[in-house]
């Protein structure tokens, strides 16, 4: 290869023709990857609706995650994962190993919700995830505003913002998603109207085992949200009215204690091994 040509891979050093390789980070990036190390860090998303085929369907709820994972991890369980539909790097993860994951667009059944529940549980990251995010989408209708969900964040304190995974409340994290009203249109922000099909909610933080616990009440919370604003036409709700709501679906959501069998059997077991 002439000089013009050639391009030298990131991962494994060989020489590749510039027509042949990958820039993950961007076309105007100086990292390139050859076809091979290209196909184990990238595989374009084939989303599979879960209402295909389905005429009777009208604005059904559907949401996906963008899952983040920095360093080193299991990549194979979720690449087979039936509910992912597409990895690739990410330019604020540079660690090696590091790998966003596209879902599906799924549903809130709750067997979906379970095995989402259990891929996300099984992701043990070797470092902590600094840089990672785990954004949601949600399925977008004509009474899903972006400033409608800019009221429903602005509900929430800290704690009960803390208890859904979500950031924008935290003056260190929130640098990628932050709660600026009427300003939807950027990576910065806590919620991104720029796609066509999806309101982006990029509140919040990285989905594994440490924060699986918070998973199902922040999609539960995102469902009652969403649910909420397709009963209410346009010009219908006051910002305290969705406030007040964001509130209440959070109470909703929210993981509470155990019920009293499960608490005693555990007291049991713990007499029993002490």
């Amino acid at each position: 290869m002439c000089t013009d040509c050639r391009r030298t891979c990131q991962a494994c050093g060989d020489p590749c023709c510039y027509e042949d390789v990958y820039y993950p980070y961007g076309d105007d990036s100086d990292e390139p990857f050859c076809p091979g190390c290209s196909e184990e860090r990238h595989s374009e998303p084939q989303y599979l609706s879960p209402y295909a085929g389905n005429a009777k369907a009208r604005d059904p709820f559907t949401f996906g995650l963008e899952i983040e994972v920095e360093g080193g991890h299991d990549q194979d369980a979720l690449k087979n994962s039936l509910l992912i539909a597409g990895w690739c790097l990410d330019g604020s993860m540079h660690e090696e190993g590091s790998l966003e994951y596209q879902t599906n667009p799924l549903t809130a059944d709750p067997g979906t919700l379970r095995d989402l529940h259990a891929l996300v549980d099984g992701i043990r990251p070797d470092m902590e995830q600094e840089h990672s995010g785990g954004h949601m989408h949600l399925s977008r209708t004509a009474r899903q505003r972006a400033s409608r969900w800019y009221w429903a964040l602005s509900g929430l304190d800290d704690h009960q913002a803390d208890d859904l995974n979500m950031r924008h409340m935290k003056p260190l994290e929130n640098s990628w998603c932050r709660l600026s009203h009427g300003h939807y249109g950027s990576k910065f922000c806590a919620v991104n109207d720029e796609h066509c099909d999806t309101i982006e909610l990029r509140t919040f933080g990285p989905w594994h085992h440490g924060t699986a616990g918070k998973l199902i009440p922040a999609i539960t919370w995102a469902h009652t949200m969403w649910r909420y604003f397709q009963h209410h036409r346009l010009g219908t709700l006051h910002t305290t009215d969705i406030q007040a709501m964001s509130r209440t679906a959070y109470q909703a959501a929210k993981p509470g204690p155990a019920p009293l069998r499960e608490r005693l059997a555990g007291r049991r077991r713990e007499e029993v091994t002490a």
